[in-house]
């Protein structure tokens, strides 16, 4: 009989569990498309001013000017726009997800990132219109 170490089998089930994916994703992997001026919030959740905490489904972290997102039971979220400046970003997630980290407004003339003004959550069959 084989016998594996315990950190064996939890490096495995980690493994494992990447391998199969999950339903959360990180900025880092969604590219946010810029869009001119300030989308319509009609229909999504919106959130002003930007500060840490729930909102309905949704609760938010803020540290400086970046925010991460988590939702309560399961709720999805399919679109976020990060108001900033004069522009916003817009985060496209297909599958939807129930958290994500890392999310910015858009960056200023100099490099650097514009202060969060307002945001706009699509949660589960709430859709908000498409900013393109």
């Amino acid at each position: 009989m084989i016998r594996l170490s315990r950190r064996f089998l939890i490096a495995l089930l980690v493994g494992a569990f990447a391998l199969l994916g999950s339903s959360t994703a990180s900025a880092a992997s969604v590219t946010p498309t810029l869009i001119a001026g300030n989308p319509s919030c009609e229909g999504g959740l919106k959130i002003d001013p930007v500060v840490s905490g729930t909102y309905g489904a949704v609760t938010i972290v803020v540290t400086g000017k970046t925010f991460s997102f988590s939702t309560a039971n399961g709720e999805l979220v399919s679109d976020v726009i990060v108001k900033g400046g004069p522009n916003a970003n817009w985060y496209h997630y297909d599958p939807p997800v129930i958290s994500d980290t890392g999310l910015v407004a858009p960056t200023n003339k100099t490099g650097g990132l514009y202060g969060l003004s307002h945001l706009c959550f699509s949660v589960d069959d709430k859709k908000i219109p498409d900013p393109k």
